[in-house]
């Protein structure tokens, strides 16, 4: 994948076929139009680019209600390069971006730099200065520059799958009908249901961050030391609890018991919300390498205890948990 950018002059110099958003968490309804963009590429002999935004356009537009983002920027660049995607073109997202007209940008950024011959779309597509952009003035700009627009259906959640989710999200609305996507995939996190927002992700949640130190006391004192890993204060963080998961360090993944909260046996006025991972079978330094944090699934809710040793004995516990339920390579 080649990466471009609006900061720069890069531009591709045949035609294209694009799609189009900002792709948080690169979820299977994001990945429906990325295929049909390269397959449509392909059958035309042309190129695909992935058109994305950075930083989220909520963040400029309306901060206060930025959503928390399932991957980072760098996180989301390394899934669209594994899509198989032929180009990703970068939007530097800033006040100037948030007020272009819609028409100005399909002129300007779509036909100009990026040739593009097709875009695919989801029906609910929006852009452009107030969101005034769609897919209906999408078609009509086709119309005088020369490109087609294909608007697919969402990515619907459907039989079982559709009754878990929405159960899971508590959905009062009866839930009767559900899309994949950005925002179901933070409700899923956010109530620590990472096994079903892997079921719309194809892939488990993850964090990739550096590995810092911390109070030192999982090693000294409970025999279980773990890794202190970094995130973003951006970041979409599964519920406060214990989690079966791994950790992909230098390449290599290893069993992992992850927790995430505020240590309440230690701090029980309420400490940092931390991410810590006790990494099996794994022996060195940690400090300073960034290394993938993957939740599987939920084990237990967070709990303050009594002494240090009840601590030792429910770690113990989730250890057993995590050997039992995590298959390395499946």
């Amino acid at each position: 994948m080649q990466l471009l950018s609006s900061g720069n002059l890069d531009s591709i110099d045949r035609p294209s076929v694009l799609t189009i958003g900002t792709f948080d968490g690169l979820h299977i309804g994001h990945m429906a139009l990325i295929n049909r963009a390269r397959q449509i590429a392909s059958e035309r002999g042309f190129v695909s680019v992935a058109v994305t935004f950075n930083p989220h356009p909520a963040a400029v537009i309306r901060p206060e209600h930025a959503p928390l983002l399932i991957n980072s920027f760098e996180e989301r660049l390394e899934l669209l390069e594994k899509s198989g995607i032929d180009y990703c073109y970068v939007v530097e997202f800033d006040k100037a971006a948030a007020s272009e007209e819609a028409l100005d940008f399909v002129k300007t950024t779509l036909v100009d730099r990026l040739i593009a011959k097709a875009i695919v779309v989801g029906v609910d597509f929006r852009f452009g200065k107030d969101r005034k952009g769609s897919v209906e003035l999408l078609q009509r700009a086709g119309e005088e520059f020369d490109f087609v627009v294909e608007s697919d259906p969402l990515v619907k959640i459907e039989g079982d799958q559709l009754t878990q989710i929405c159960q899971a999200i508590q959905d009062n609305s009866g839930c009767s009908s559900l899309v994949s996507s950005s925002t179901v995939i933070r409700k899923l996190v956010s109530r620590g249901r990472v096994d079903l927002a892997k079921e719309l992700l194809r892939r488990e949640f993850f964090i990739t961050g550096l590995v810092e130190s911390g109070d030192g006391r999982g090693g000294s004192e409970l025999g279980y030391p773990t890794a202190n890993v970094s995130y973003g204060s951006d970041r979409a963080l599964p519920l406060d609890g214990i989690y079966a998961g791994s950790v992909e360090v230098d390449g290599v993944t290893y069993r992992s018991a992850i927790s995430v909260g505020t240590r309440p046996t230690y701090y029980p006025g309420g400490g940092s919300r931390l991410i810590e991972a006790f990494i099996l079978d794994f022996s060195g330094d940690l400090y300073n390498k960034r290394v993938r944090v993957n939740f599987a699934s939920f084990i237990r809710d967070q709990i303050a205890f009594e002494s240090s040793q009840e601590l030792i004995e429910q770690i113990e516990k989730d250890v057993k948990v995590v050997v039992g339920s995590i298959t390395l390579g499946s």
